[in-house]
């Protein structure tokens, strides 16, 4: 397995399948955490696209978010 393979997820979720995004980033106080959920829409092992339930879609760099469910 390279490490390519080793930080991204090995393949990408089905068109509207439900997924959460998660990243961590510290603060003077600690670490915080932002997520954000919707419907998968497009992407590659690199950036997600996700259409938020407002409707509102953004991409995701997986560099940076981790994907949950």
């Amino acid at each position: 397995m390279s490490d390519d393979e080793y930080l991204h997820p090995p393949h990408l979720p089905r068109l509207r399948e439900h997924v959460g995004m998660v990243r961590w980033r510290h603060s003077g106080d600690g670490w915080i955490a932002e997520t954000a959920r919707g419907q998968f829409v497009g992407g590659d092992g690199r950036t997600w696209v996700v259409r938020h339930y407002d409707g509102v879609e953004l991409e995701y760099d997986l560099e940076e978010w981790a994907p949950y469910k």
